[in-house]
């Protein structure tokens, strides 16, 4: 795997190429100080597999320089460095709508080298490892039309195919995603058409300040109202309730949010098993799971669970994931249960459900 590391900081430049050196199969082959440079090097090299990108640099920042990358590269693989601040979060979310694939955060250390490589192989490595094994391209899932007085839109692809699968209302829609998330979320908000009429709770793995700016975004998308989750707040019909960044969110008997710093279950907080356990326990409407693109095997418990009592549980499907390693392990725990569905049909599959009686 052919790699370009872009960072102005020569701290960070040596702490990402030694890292990235101890595994045989990733080859760095240049790192370089701006994005500029970053654009003049994958011009020369349109093999590059890789960038690890900082998003804050002189010349050219990261955000302008994913834009200028997919002007004439699709499928290279972007992954950001951002920095733990409401700016930070504020451009990576802008970031991942450009065409970044996944984010890693930059913590700001003592600027010793072998504080930066410890973070940088626990943090970035296995993002990396995961999109070394993602075979397919990149592709465009939602496609663009022109409406009637010319101004583009983004379409809707029409009602779902698997709409007949589900054929009562769910009373609840829970969804959980990892790493390619808030771009999938983007595309799925774009196509929910009308104020959904149950509510919704989203646990995406995000670091606390990212989950508030992502909610902000996916609420610009659709008629949705979407909220960072507090502690008490009440599922709402048509809200929806994203878990903030280090906090598990449960529901009580009564519908009634709870946020805690329990321990992390699968290396995670907010954890998708901790939100569907709390469901089984405490819910006894009918739910609609829907387990997205991400890194991991979690949701694949709460899921099975969930299945058992009589949801209905929906993976993204394999080829529209920028990684399978969520809705696969949901597809291995409960086989038939899990109803495949391409990434495009989410938003109407929504649509549709929330429209019945």
């Amino acid at each position: 795997m052919k790699i370009l590391v872009v960072d102005d900081s020569i701290v960070f430049r040596s702490a990402i190429t030694q890292a990235l050196q101890t595994i045989p199969e990733l080859n760095v082959f240049k790192s370089v100080v701006n994005g500029k440079l970053a654009l003049d090097m994958l011009k020369l090299h349109p093999d590059v597999d890789l960038i690890t990108l900082d998003m804050e640099m002189p010349i050219m920042d990261g955000l302008e320089t994913i834009k200028e990358i997919r002007k004439f590269n699709k499928d290279i693989t972007i992954i950001v460095f951002s920095s733990l601040t409401v700016k930070g979060a504020e451009k990576t979310i802008e970031a991942l709508g450009a065409g970044a694939d996944d984010f890693v955060a930059k913590t700001i250390g003592t600027g010793q080298l072998e504080e930066s490589l410890e973070k940088i192989k626990e943090d970035l490595l296995p993002k990396i490892m995961a999109f070394k094994n993602r075979k397919l391209k990149r592709s465009k899932i939602t496609e663009r039309i022109s409406s009637g007085d010319g101004v583009e839109t983004i379409g809707i692809l029409g009602p779902s195919k698997t709409k007949t699968e589900m054929p009562i209302k769910p009373k609840l829609i829970v969804i959980g995603l990892s790493t390619g998330g808030p771009d999938a979320l983007a595309q799925v908000f774009r196509t929910i058409v009308e104020k959904v009429s149950v509510p919704m709770l989203i646990v995406q793995h995000m670091p606390p300040i990212f989950t508030e700016k992502l909610a902000a975004m996916l609420s610009k998308l659709s008629p949705v109202e979407v909220r960072e989750a507090k502690h008490g707040d009440v599922l709402t019909a048509g809200v929806c309730f994203v878990a903030p960044g280090d906090y598990h969110m449960t529901i009580t008997k009564t519908g009634e949010i709870h946020l805690d710093q329990t321990e992390k279950v699968c290396f995670v907080r907010p954890s998708v098993d901790v939100l569907l356990n709390s469901i089984v326990q405490n819910y006894d409407k009918q739910v609609l799971n829907i387990i997205m693109t991400g890194m991991g095997e979690d949701g694949a418990i709460g899921s099975k669970k969930l299945s058992l009592k009589g949801s209905y549980t929906y993976i993204q499907s394999k080829e529209s994931c920028i990684v399978w390693g969520m809705p696969g392990a949901v597809c291995k725990t409960i086989g038939d249960l899990a109803r495949s569905i391409p990434l495009e049909e989410i938003g109407p599959l929504i649509n549709t459900v929330s429209r019945r009686l």
